[in-house]
């Protein structure tokens, strides 16, 4: 069965394991290592993961995820502490991911 892992704080990934999501609390340092351990899992369907650990280092992998991969599709998403907050619904940040309208 495919999975959806948050990447990120523990209080984001605390949110999200309340609606079902498998969640993995890291800090900048393991943040890439841990999105590759999701990768090589192979369980994985979405993986969110918090903006301040998808910038910078992990742009580029994420990219090529999403378009190297079949699955995960990885979406950077706001962290709880984010100053700009949820300025939509995940599902418009899945599809801004993807690149289509759902």
């Amino acid at each position: 069965m495919e999975r959806i892992y948050v990447i990120g704080d523990i209080h984001t990934v605390s949110a999200f394991r309340f609606c079902g999501a498998a969640g993995i609390v890291c800090g900048r340092r393991d943040a890439a290592a841990k999105l590759e351990a999701i990768v090589r899992k192979g369980d994985a369907a979405i993986v969110a993961i918090t903006n301040d650990l998808a910038a910078d280092d992990l742009a580029e992998r994420i990219a090529a995820i999403n378009l190297g991969l079949p699955a995960p599709m990885v979406v950077a998403i706001p962290g709880i502490d984010d100053v700009h907050g949820f300025r939509s619904s995940i599902m418009s940040y899945i599809s801004e991911a993807l690149g289509i309208s759902l």
